[in-house]
């Protein structure tokens, strides 16, 4: 009995002796066999104007950011375009041109920000629509004390704005809006202004009276019973941006 029990003892005491090695034949040194999770994708957004874009990249100089995101607010940012990025156009647009607003939902790799996939981006119109009378003119800008706005823009309602005008700048007239020029305006005439601007108005950062607005369109409106300012070489078309503001 003495050696029976001696013999069950050893043998005991040889499998857990055996057990670490056959662990070590199945996970050599310097194996786990932990399964590896994979790094945590940051999901970010900002906003702000178009510098560059094509098919694979787009540039934006960011005006708006996410509150986790604002290491961003105010550089030149490069986010990826991939097959699986979606891209909306807003109303009357059809391409993502310099100048648009964006807003971009991106996907980074670690909390640097440092390259960035665009998820989704959201293409909006650069412009802006006021109602008001002329104040001032002269060949690079005008002043308008603003009556009506539109629905983003209710901030200048009541203010005296300046507009700068550049050689892309339009001029129309009337119902059927002629081509005229800026030499056709006068103190006191009535237009409507479709606008863009360097910011974002629902930026709760966003100082009008600093702000650069630059005309797109100028529309003159006429008083019953004023003469038409005759010339003009037909009838204007104006582009999206103009037929999106209702001027």
């Amino acid at each position: 009995m003495r050696w029976k029990a001696f013999g069950i003892a050893a043998a005991v005491i040889l499998s857990a002796a055996l057990l670490p090695l056959a662990a070590l034949a199945d996970n050599p040194p310097g194996t786990t066999t932990t399964t590896q999770r994979p790094a945590r994708q940051h999901a970010i957004y900002y906003a702000g104007a178009v510098t560059s874009a094509n098919s694979g990249s787009l540039t934006v100089d960011v005006l708006l950011t996410g509150k986790h995101d604002q290491q961003l607010d105010g550089k030149q940012v490069t986010a990826s375009i991939t097959s699986s990025t979606q891209i909306v156009f807003g109303r009357g647009q059809s391409s993502i041109d310099p100048g648009d607003l964006v807003e971009v939902r991106a996907i980074a790799a670690d909390a640097s920000l440092s390259s960035l996939t665009a998820a989704r981006i959201h293409v909006n119109c650069n412009c802006h629509w006021v109602g008001g009378t002329l104040t001032a003119i002269s060949p690079g800008m005008i002043r308008v004390k603003v009556a009506k706005t539109g629905p983003y823009d209710t901030v200048l309602n009541g203010n005296e704005v300046k507009f700068d005008i550049d050689s892309s700048t339009q001029f129309v007239e009337g119902r059927d809006k002629h081509h005229i020029t800026i030499s056709d305006l006068s103190i006191g005439d009535k237009v409507g202004v479709v606008f863009s601007a360097n910011g974002f108005f629902r930026d709760p950062n966003f100082n009008w009276h600093d702000a650069t607005f630059t005309a797109k369109l100028v529309h003159l409106h006429r008083d019953k019973g004023e003469a038409s300012t005759a010339g003009g070489d037909g009838a204007a078309t104006t582009n999206g941006q103009g037929q999106n503001q209702n001027p």
